[in-house]
């Protein structure tokens, strides 16, 4: 994967600038080695694969916030060996973040973002070893601030964005993006802004991929107080295809709504209708910042050179206290795809963790979800449930221990179900 390879060695060069101050910048470190026990593996309902895995693990953030450097990536690399040898051994990755260079402060601004990490090959079968790959977006440009007046800034910014999958080859482009804003200061809590982005997308392959260019145009007002904050975006998305037909435009409308009524109580509402796509959905996690994961997870993104219309519909709630915290989170959403429609679907889903502190170093926690997928035009409906309950005891500041009962059961209509049951356990150093 040759651009996944330039991709990534660009972001470790922005992550050496940014370490050069070694007051400002702050690296820390996870080294851990895991030991399970899965009873299927594969996922089947006839022909169970069981096996034991080791897995040692590094994890990694760094993060830095200066005058001209700001930085924050963290990724993790694991190596899973299967003991029984059901599955071939393999090192897997994850790499997230993003570095910004002030080069003119408060004016000119050069960044840096990447995401890589597991994806399916095929989201319509289940998660398992042989049904994994490693995808790459990776994105690059400048950034322009100016003030227009005295209540109102000025934006604009270009980015190069690189797309590449280890697998699906329909995925891999070329993009160049473009975006302009104006914003307008109303008072010290509210702003009104107004937003010009487009986009070409170039893919690598023009069989599997039509190119096209996408433009979207939308105002945006934000409000922000001490316990309440909301966000509206209002306006107008087209995509229009160089060749052929299925060019579309829709409205484009975002709401989001967070309110604190009290310092332990959180409550957050989404509701989009957009326009989206796999690159995109890959580097909007980037928005709210990164952190080490602790494991490396599989994606359930559909990973093709398809933009789709989204309707997505969320509402969180999270309780925080000393000894307890409690955090909920539902949504519901509609996927209409513009290439092809055999990934069509209506979604809905809800999930709940809870961490109870035993001790100051001993904490239980336990979390619950389901999920339902129904794709219209394969007449299919794809159920999981989820459970799973775990224990984490820190002996020292730097050693911690983690146990994990975990179970995933499996509903597929028409077809077989199946279920999946694992024990988990690692043992980690924190620098």
């Amino acid at each position: 994967m040759k651009h996944k390879r330039a991709s990534l060695a660009a972001l470790a060069a922005a992550m050496a600038f940014a370490g050069h101050d070694a007051v400002a910048a702050r690296l820390e470190y996870t080294l851990d080695l895991g030991v399970g026990r899965n009873d299927n593996l594969n996922f089947s309902p006839d022909d169970p694969r069981e096996d034991t895995i080791y897995r040692p693990g590094v994890g990694f953030s760094l993060t830095e916030d200066s005058e001209k450097v700001y930085a924050n990536v963290a990724g993790r690399v694991e190596y899973r060996h299967y003991v029984d040898g059901t599955y071939d051994n393999g090192v897997d990755g994850e790499v997230s973040g993003r570095v910004d260079w002030h080069a003119i402060p408060h004016r000119l601004t050069f960044t840096v973002e990447d995401t890589l990490g597991l994806e399916a090959i095929d989201t319509l079968e289940a998660d398992s070893p042989d049904n994994r790959q490693q995808v790459n977006v990776f994105s690059a440009g400048p950034n322009l601030s100016f003030r227009v007046g005295e209540a109102m800034d000025g934006e604009v910014e270009l980015r190069y964005v690189d797309t590449e999958a280890e697998v699906t080859d329909e995925f891999n482009s070329s993009r160049i993006d473009l975006a302009m804003r104006t914003i307008r200061r109303i008072d010290a809590a509210s702003s009104l802004a107004f937003n010009l982005r487009g986009q070409t997308v170039d893919f690598d392959d023009e069989e599997t991929g039509r190119n096209y260019r996408r433009a979207d145009l939308f105002a945006r007002y934000e409000r922000h107080l001490r316990r309440f904050d909301l966000a509206l975006d209002a306006g107008y998305s087209a995509i229009d295809y160089s060749r052929g037909t299925g060019n579309r435009s829709e409205p484009l409308l975002r709401g989001e709504i967070t309110w604190n009524p009290t310092e332990t109580h959180r409550f957050s509402i989404g509701l989009a209708q957009q326009f989206s796509d796999a690159a995109t959905e890959a580097m909007e996690q980037l928005d709210d910042g990164v952190a080490a994961p602790g494991s490396i997870l599989t994606g359930d993104t559909v990973i093709n050179a398809s933009p789709f219309k989204e309707r997505r519909a969320t509402l969180d709630y999270t309780y925080t206290s000393t000894r307890f915290s409690v955090a909920m989170e539902s949504y519901a959403h509609r996927l209409d795809y513009v290439e092809s429609d055999e990934f069509d679907q209506t979604g809905r889903g809800a999930r709940a963790t809870l961490l109870w502190m035993l001790t100051p170093r001993l904490v239980a926690g336990a979390f619950a979800g389901a999920d339902f997928v129904r794709y219209s035009q394969l007449e299919r409906e794809d159920r999981f449930h989820r459970y799973g309950v775990n224990l984490n005891r820190d002996f020292t500041p730097h050693w911690s221990a983690r146990v994990e009962l975990s179970r995933i059961e499996r509903e597929t209509m028409p077809g077989p179900d199946a279920e999946q049951n694992s024990l988990f356990l690692v043992i980690r150093y924190t620098r």
